[in-house]
């Protein structure tokens, strides 16, 4: 369960440092690059997600012997 919440955690630190550099970069009339951090911030996210997810299908595969 420990793992759920730091996966959590860190999803929320991302989207939150993510957010803060959006403003500041919209404040400085950098929007384009304001979109190119949004957007590495979502793959990073989805990264992350995708390996539990692959994670979560090993142990499955593991648990039925396939």
């Amino acid at each position: 369960m420990g793992e759920g919440i730091d996966l959590i955690m860190k999803l929320a630190g991302i989207g939150i440092l993510v957010t803060v550099a959006y403003s500041v970069l919209e404040r400085l009339d950098r929007k384009e690059w304001g979109q190119l951090v949004a957007l590495a911030g979502v793959a990073l996210g989805f990264l992350m997600v995708v390996r539990e997810i692959y994670s979560l299908f090993d142990a499955v595969r593991t648990l039925f012997n396939l």
